[in-house]
């Protein structure tokens, strides 16, 4: 029966029709013989689908199933290979067949099982499950990526905190100016932008911050910590009195909250002030404005506004001509701005490329090195960008780059790029077709240098 399982030609010129019992029947008895390709040829050519039927007959055969799944993924039947791979309990390579046949719901499933919370995660972020890929990574201690997709997965209170974290407070302070004053995480969210602008000089709107959500409160298990952190931040403006009267309101509501009685006494030490001056028991003392008036010219408001450094520069660059806004300012939100120093390499020739560089500031020499010479092919000042092919190729680096001077860029990670290529397709396109016209140029440009007149 085997041999009679013959497809050939163009249609009407020859094809052999054969029902799906008879062309079944012929597959097992070809994998039993021992010939997957053969059977992996006939399967492929078969236009009717028949991989379910054929899985289904061999299901109870585990030795069979195995020749199958062999079969089907010769016959580049990737997720049906991987059903194959799944029923036998060859989760790891079920996950691997059902990545390459994009269905990354499985994939996710699979990776799993076998504990690879990492690739789990990955699969999940690619099928746009957000929270599920949000928690893996959280569990894997990625909180780079778990933060990106609690972001996605509108959770702004625990991706802001997160990026707080990270120690990105210009992100942070963006997504935490998101969290609704109904949200359970408001107060706390409002705690991480008053520390966001203290941390850079902004002590003043970080008081007015914590007093518009504490006004009319006053310290109780919900707004204790507010109390502290304001407290906290009249100390630091030297609002000594202040700062002792609202440490002293929150002793007063629970004696053990963190270390206020140290706090106290810290106070009383620096300045030598008695502890029962100026304490009022419940509520704000009358006598005592907690609030501060804001610098000249900086109106009260709920939004703070971030002003993005370098934005104006990396936008006005050939490669991000054509991107939307939304679009720069989501891809200004992966880069990273990085130093190097006078003949500090940022590219070493024959490793494996991690990132794409956009030239801020300074110069950085292409050279090729070869043995213990090395020859300069190519001078690259601001507003170039180097390094993409380690984006979109695997292979070893074919140049070194060197900093001539000072150079400031933006670094860009290729785990970075890749994950915002496959969430934004139309950039994809845009960005993939300058890469190709700039390699093109630079290859013109060594070829002419290389000739020899």
């Amino acid at each position: 029966m085997a041999e009679s399982i013959t497809i050939k030609g163009r249609a009407g010129e020859g094809n052999t029709f054969l029902t799906t019992a008879q062309v079944i029947d012929g597959l097992v008895k070809m994998l039993t013989a021992g010939k997957i390709s053969e059977a992996a040829d006939v399967y492929s050519r078969c236009q009717e689908d028949i991989g379910y039927v054929l899985i289904n007959k061999v299901k109870t055969k585990k030795d069979l199933q195995k020749l199958v799944a062999n079969m089907l993924f010769r016959a580049r039947d990737f997720d049906k290979a991987a059903l194959c791979c799944e029923n036998l309990g060859e989760f790891d390579k079920a996950a691997a067949l059902y990545e390459q046949s994009d269905d990354y719901q499985s994939a996710a499933e699979m990776y799993a099982k076998i504990e690879n919370f990492e690739k789990a995660a990955e699969m999940f972020e690619r099928n746009q499950n957000y929270r599920q890929a949000a928690e893996l990574y959280l569990k894997v201690k990625n909180y780079s990526r778990a933060a990106a997709n609690y972001e996605k997965a509108v959770n702004y209170f625990v991706s802001g905190k997160l990026y707080h974290e990270l120690g990105k407070f210009r992100k942070s302070m963006e997504l935490l100016q998101k969290v609704q004053a109904t949200e359970d995480g408001f107060d706390q969210a409002t705690i991480l932008i008053g520390d966001i602008l203290a941390k850079n000089g902004y002590v003043d709107l970080a008081i007015k911050k914590l007093l518009n959500v504490i006004k009319g409160r006053s310290v109780g298990q919900e707004t204790a910590e507010m109390y502290y952190h304001l407290a906290g931040l009249h100390r630091i403006k030297g609002n000594i009195p202040v700062a002792r009267n609202i440490y002293q309101q929150v002793m007063n509501f629970d004696i053990t909250f963190k270390d206020v009685e140290d706090k106290l006494k810290e106070l009383a030490e620096g300045d030598g002030v008695p502890l029962s001056e100026g304490i009022v028991a419940e509520g704000p003392d009358e006598d005592i404005d907690l609030s501060v008036d804001l610098p000249e010219g900086v109106e009260p408001a709920s939004q703070i506004v971030s002003v993005m450094e370098g934005f104006d520069f990396l936008q006005k660059i050939p490669l991000f001509a054509d991107m939307p806004l939304s679009e720069m300012k989501a891809f200004y939100n992966i880069c990273e701005e990085r130093t190097f120093q006078n003949n500090e390499i940022l590219i070493e020739q024959g490793r494996p490329g991690m990132a794409l560089y956009v030239i801020r500031s300074g110069k950085v020499s292409v050279v090729r090195v070869e043995g213990n010479q090395q020859k300069e092919v190519a001078t690259l000042e601001a507003g170039v960008h180097v390094g993409e092919m380690a984006l979109v190729d695997e292979s070893e680096t074919s140049a070194r780059v060197i900093a001539r001077g000072e150079v400031i860029v933006f670094e860009i990670s290729r785990d970075h790029f890749l994950r915002f290529l496959q969430a934004n397709d139309k950039f994809a396109v845009r960005v993939l077709r300058v890469f190709v016209r700039t390699l093109c140029e630079r290859l013109r440009e060594t070829t002419a240098k290389l000739v020899v007149k």
